[in-house]
């Protein structure tokens, strides 16, 4: 993973933005991370599809050996997924409902949609035997479960505690910041979700350390352990909805020379017109990764002040 500005760029001035929608209050906080919750649900789909920005440069053969997806599940995805994320702001039973209702929903959709042309109208491989309802509704549940779920729990934390909500968007950002920043330019190891854990755990300690309520300083190793180990297990899931998955078999074709050559000289990406590399980052399931560290943080964290408050 190389280290962008842009993408550290991107991860502050979402964590300045979930700082002012806590301060603008529970309501807005829940808004704003149900909006991005629905963005994620459909880049994912994007993904699922094969007609992300990567994919489309590979052509129609990444698109014949893609993991099964609709470009029409989209949409489905997106209003599921802020649907599941806009319930957690009133109630965590009714999200629960909602979640059940967007499972059944998800089978309704794949099954109403026929299969058989993905985008742009290329037919699918005959070689490719067509996955079944089950399968499709799958991986619909899989593009908006992980963002709405996130974003729904984050919601429930806010609703019960600002102060909560604020610890976990701190701890998440550590996190983030950490292992992306220690795992630049080296291969994908532990290196980094230990960094970023330890920054969690630092981040969580000196926020419980000033009594931010309802958290108390004997609640840092408890609340601390959680975070650590929560927090590094996010991107690790999420990454089926970032990342096109292809059969070993069938390989897409290489990207031309000048694509290597732009896409690792640090200098030649320096070259490029400010505008067209923020285009490029945008291209990219960045609202997936917005979430990812609260997949399974956010609702262990619900969970954890429900039984801290209750």
């Amino acid at each position: 993973m190389a280290r962008r500005d842009a993408s550290i760029t991107a991860g502050v001035l979402w964590f300045a933005v979930l700082i002012a929608a806590l301060w603008a209050g529970a309501a807005v906080f829940g808004l704003a991370v149900s909006a991005v919750a629905a963005l994620g649900a459909w880049q994912a789909a994007d993904v699922r599809g094969g007609t992300d920005a990567v994919s489309a440069k590979r052509g129609a053969q990444s698109r014949a050996v893609d993991g099964g997806g609709d470009p029409r599940h989209r949409l489905p995805a997106a209003v599921l997924a802020g649907a599941v994320g806009f319930a957690g702001i009133f109630d965590t039973r009714l999200a629960g409902a909602v979640f059940g209702a967007a499972v059944i929903a998800s089978f309704i959709v794949v099954s109403s949609l026929r299969d058989g042309h993905l985008t742009g109208g290329a037919a699918r491989s005959p070689r490719v035997v067509p996955p079944s309802v089950l399968a499709r509704a799958g991986l619909l549940v899989r593009c908006w479960m992980q963002v709405g779920v996130a974003a729904a729990c984050a919601a429930a934390v806010a609703r019960y505690s600002a102060g909560a909500a604020l610890v976990l968007v701190v701890a998440a950002a550590c996190y983030d910041a950490g292992a992306y920043v220690t795992a630049a330019e080296r291969r994908p190891g532990l290196r980094g979700p230990v960094v970023g854990a330890v920054t969690a755990v630092a981040a969580v300690f000196a926020l419980t350390g000033v009594s931010v309520p309802p958290f108390a300083p004997s609640d840092v190793i408890r609340y601390g352990v959680l975070a650590a180990l929560t927090l590094p297990l996010g991107p690790a899931l999420a990454r089926s909805n970032t990342t096109l998955e292809t059969r070993a078999d069938v390989q897409p074709p290489d990207p031309p020379a000048s694509v290597k050559r732009a896409s690792g000289d640090p200098a030649g990406r320096g070259r490029r017109p400010v505008f067209e590399r923020a285009r490029s980052r945008l291209d990219e399931p960045w609202a997936v990764r917005r979430l990812d560290s609260l997949t399974v943080a956010a609702p262990a964290w619900m969970w954890g002040l429900g039984l801290l408050v209750f």
